[in-house]
């Protein structure tokens, strides 16, 4: 007499909404044709926004091309080869400027700074104070504020310069919402105009909806959210 048992579905995790499914899976690990397009989009955003960081000539926040690079002849007037010695000539946009690059940008999407309270104890000089969980922390007074410690740079040291975007931001490296959020549809325009770029250069495969940007945008999506929801497969 043999006896059978049945072996329980297998339940494993789907690689783009993380729900518990039963197998078979789509594509290997999704739980839906929809998660998987989905991861397909987020994929190639990703990998564009990626090249966007690399290419220093675009913003990565606004997607406007702050400057241009003009290549150097092959030789000088000498008949020398000095290609590669000089990469080319930049030359600013009328998106770009010159200016100091920030060397750390905290991007938390709260427009509010965080600043410490001020509170004064016993009418003695204000106090700067801030609360985690139930206790308070004195972070030093008001005089302790105007008079502060010698800053990281000093004035002798060299400050980082460079293009920066008319949109606000000071590094191309950086990507910030808060400042895509200001002016989303001129955010969007300029990113959909970075992919044509990119695209006649051979950068880039991706490929967007512009009508559907925009109105992904007019839903109140992000532009990183309504960018990838648009990507064309």
């Amino acid at each position: 007499m043999s006896v059978h048992t049945s072996t329980p579905p297998q339940s494993v995790e789907c690689g783009q909404c993380g729900d518990q499914f039963t197998l078979p899976a789509t594509e290997g690990s999704f739980c839906s044709p929809k998660c998987h397009t989905e991861h397909r989009r987020e994929k190639l955003a990703d990998d564009f926004f990626e090249t966007l960081e690399h290419d220093h000539r675009f913003c990565l926040t606004c997607g406007k091309q702050t400057k241009e690079i003009e290549k150097p002849p092959e030789r000088n007037s000498n008949g020398k080869s000095i290609t590669d010695a000089a990469i080319g000539w930049e030359h600013v946009t009328e998106h770009g400027e010159f200016g100091a690059k920030s060397s750390v940008v905290q991007d938390d999407g709260d427009d509010d700074p965080d600043v410490p309270d001020l509170d004064f104890e016993d009418g003695h000089d204000p106090v700067y104070v801030f609360e985690l969980g139930d206790e308070t922390h004195n972070v030093g007074t008001y005089r302790d504020f105007r008079n502060p410690l010698e800053p990281s740079i000093r004035a002798d040291e060299p400050v980082p310069t460079g293009t920066i975007c008319r949109c606000g931001q000071t590094d191309h490296k950086h990507e910030s919402e808060t400042l895509r959020k200001r002016l989303p549809f001129t955010t969007a325009h300029y990113l959909a105009l970075a992919v044509d770029t990119l695209r006649a250069e051979e950068k880039t495969d991706i490929r967007v909806d512009r009508e559907q940007l925009f109105e992904a945008v007019l839903k109140g999506e992000s532009t990183r959210e309504a960018f990838t929801s648009v990507v064309v497969l």
